[in-house]
């Protein structure tokens, strides 16, 4: 039987380099039989199949198109981790003829509530961090971001325990492996000197930004959804481009400000990420392509909400305001 390998991310574990390294490299994979297809691509990912299934839209087509080849596939997507038992349950319905074996990308939870909170603020997010931290840390036996048992004990349930891979990000990260990991999570497939790989490239790295730029576009979004009823990611790609314009209004000052408010919190051995290290280590061990007991803490800055006060930076802010918003109706 062959075989549907389903990278299911999720966020902020290297989804977007592994993307862009299986697209670049597809000739080298089809060699070993696996196909990444460019059908339901969007950008680097299979982003629109989660669509086909949310919607219960798998036509004949789609599934003759897995069930009728002697490949094994492999789609990719970070929006695969927010579908839910049924939807999965209706994917393995439909595409009966293939094993499917899920591969999942492990970071501890501090570490990457951090990348993820400044995530949402990038698409129009005005929680602090430690706002958006205390929403999961007042559930944590709730919260998947916090518990990676949770999503994976679903796995087990629907595809069998034994087609779960899953991959230590933070050991990855350290040891600079994260594409060779990966396909060690592929049967079949071994890595090739030749493979094209793409750590430096911009595009395939979706990189944090600076404290006081995340705060400066924290601060907007309140703004915008405000005064102007504007939510989602149209800030933060007014601010990326503007830059130029915005230096002269006075954006390196409004940061010089911000930066004097500047914290730093130590991340990495709070409760929640010590309980997950003995549930994964225990239930999941035989799962890990390289697993690593974590003994590293990361220090995160952060700046206080206080900097909205100073009457100098909330006059800079109102004036960044005022010239982001003439690009509302162009």
């Amino acid at each position: 039987m062959n075989t549907l390998y389903l990278h299911v991310g999720p966020h902020k574990t290297g989804t977007t380099l592994i993307q862009k390294f299986l697209l670049d490299n597809q000739g080298w994979l089809f060699k070993s039989n696996l196909v990444y297809p460019k059908r339901y691509q969007k950008i680097f990912g299979h982003h629109e199949f989660r669509e086909l299934i949310v919607n219960r839209q798998l036509s004949q087509e789609d599934r003759d198109f897995f069930n009728n080849e002697q490949h094994d596939f492999l789609l990719s997507s970070e929006d695969f981790i927010s579908l839910n038992k049924d939807d999965f349950e209706y994917l393995k319905h439909n595409i009966e003829s293939k094993k499917i074996v899920v591969i999942f990308g492990w970071r501890r939870a501090s570490f990457k509530l951090y990348s993820i909170w400044q995530e949402v603020i990038k698409h129009g997010g005005t929680d602090t961090f430690f706002s958006y931290y205390h929403d999961h840390l007042a559930r944590p036996g709730q919260s998947q971001m916090l518990s990676a048992d949770l999503k994976l004990n679903m796995f087990s349930h629907v595809f069998g325990k034994e087609n779960i891979r899953i991959i230590d990000y933070d050991a990855s990260a350290k040891n600079n492996s994260l594409l060779r990991d990966f396909i060690k999570t592929l049967d079949n497939v071994e890595w090739q000197n030749d493979f094209v790989t793409a750590e430096n490239n911009a595009e395939a790295v979706n990189r944090s930004m600076d404290i006081t730029d995340i705060e400066i576009i924290r601060a907007l979004n309140h703004q915008f959804k405000a005064l102007y009823d504007i939510d989602g990611a149209w800030v933060r790609t007014q601010f990326a481009q503007q830059q130029e314009q915005l230096e002269e209004i006075g954006l390196g000052k409004l940061k010089s400000i911000i930066s004097a408010y500047q914290q730093e919190l130590t991340v990495g051995n709070y409760f929640i990420d010590i309980r997950c290290e003995t549930i994964m280590a225990d239930k999941f061990a035989n799962n890990m392509i390289n697993y690593e007991p974590n003994t590293v803490v990361k220090k995160i800055r952060l700046a206080k909400a206080d900097w909205m006060f100073n009457p100098e930076g909330q006059k800079i802010l109102n004036q960044i305001t005022e010239h982001l918003k003439e690009a509302i109706n162009t």
